[in-house]
């Protein structure tokens, strides 16, 4: 299991003992176990601060935060060592409640938890690279704590240090780079160096917003999307076409190999025009969307990455990783065919 739905199902097995108490807890003693709502409304809060604010995350938050809200008086009572002689019927009902929907959120979390990337144990290196910086000032590496993170940045390399080609990866606005890491596994397991990058900055130049911060910039992407929501085409082409170039001057700066930009969804041709004004930097550009039988286009492999969007989307979840291994194959394809050509 990945580190965050370990993290989920602390605060729901926490929630889940601290409204069941009264099956367990004895007269006559104080009732210490009704401040593990509150402890799990807490761990909620840090999970969403640390893994920003997904579908689960946002479920056990509300239901944490209730918890806490109806379990108030009994903290106040534990705090001024009441005893306790009987625990109220309403209570004891709004306490079943709280503790059947946290087993259910349970089986729910266990039943579309993610594919965990890292015990498949690839035979690639892989680093996380945080830079702070702005589009107007340039980027730099972060080497220092308490420092704000503008552009977070995956980096994947072949074991074997034989790269045959550099790839480029700035996801779409619904979703993030670590849904694909997959995708990025393979593409290192078949020779390329992969940059991937989640900016958290203005990138269009319109100045910094709410909604560009790490915790809810996905979040409110793919609730606009799903919405049917209209977007500004001109700023979309903008925002993508500013990622890439700001990429391509934080990673390539000593690099010699030929150099890809692909990214999931580009309807507006942003990739091609960053390829046509880079002086031959640039050597091609992929959109993953023209792979045909890939279902969650724009919204990345959720099948194994975040099931329960995919749920959402109308696929099954599935801890094979079948989908991000084919986007890797299809990519590889394609990169391997342009560099052939042009021998």
């Amino acid at each position: 299991m990945t580190h965050q739905t370990l993290s989920n199902l602390l605060v729901l097995f926490m929630l889940f003992i601290g409204n069941a108490r009264f099956l367990i807890a004895r007269h006559t003693k104080k009732d210490s176990l009704s401040i593990l709502p509150f402890t799990g409304f807490f761990v909620a809060v840090i999970n969403v601060l640390v893994f920003a604010l997904t579908i689960e995350n946002c479920v056990i938050l509300i239901l944490a935060f209730f918890s806490s809200v109806w379990n108030v008086r009994a903290v106040l009572r534990m705090l001024s060592e009441v005893i306790i002689d009987q625990y109220e019927i309403k209570l004891k009902l709004i306490c079943s409640i709280n503790a059947i929907l946290s087993a259910v959120c349970i089986a729910g979390v266990i039943y579309f938890r993610p594919m965990d990337f890292s015990r498949t144990k690839p035979p690639v290196s892989q680093e996380t690279l945080l830079y702070s910086g702005t589009l107007q000032t340039g980027f730099s590496r972060i080497s220092r704590p308490f420092v704000l993170t503008d552009v977070k940045v995956l980096h994947f390399e072949p074991q074997e240090n034989t790269s045959h080609a550099t790839v480029l990866f700035v996801p779409p606005s619904t979703a993030s780079a670590e849904l694909y890491t997959g995708f990025f596994q393979k593409l290192a397991r078949s020779g390329f160096s992969v940059y991937a990058a989640d900016f958290y900055t203005d990138s269009a130049g319109l100045g910094k917003r709410w909604t560009d911060s790490r915790i809810l910039k996905t979040c409110i992407a793919v609730k606009r999307k799903l919405s049917g929501m209209e977007t500004d085409v001109q700023q979309e082409k903008l925002t993508l076409e500013t990622e890439f170039w700001s990429l391509l001057s934080i990673c390539i700066s000593s690099k010699k190999d030929a150099v890809f930009l692909v990214t999931d969804d580009d309807p507006h041709n942003a990739m091609e025009s960053v390829m046509r004004k880079s002086m031959g930097t640039v050597s091609g550009c992929f959109d993953l969307s023209y792979i045909n039988d890939y279902p969650t286009k724009g919204f990345g492999p959720v099948e194994n990455s975040y099931p329960l969007l995919g749920a959402v989307l109308g696929v099954q979840p599935d801890r094979s990783g079948y989908m991000s291994s084919h986007l890797g194959t299809g990519t590889a394809s394609f990169i391997n065919s342009q560099l052939a050509g042009s021998r």
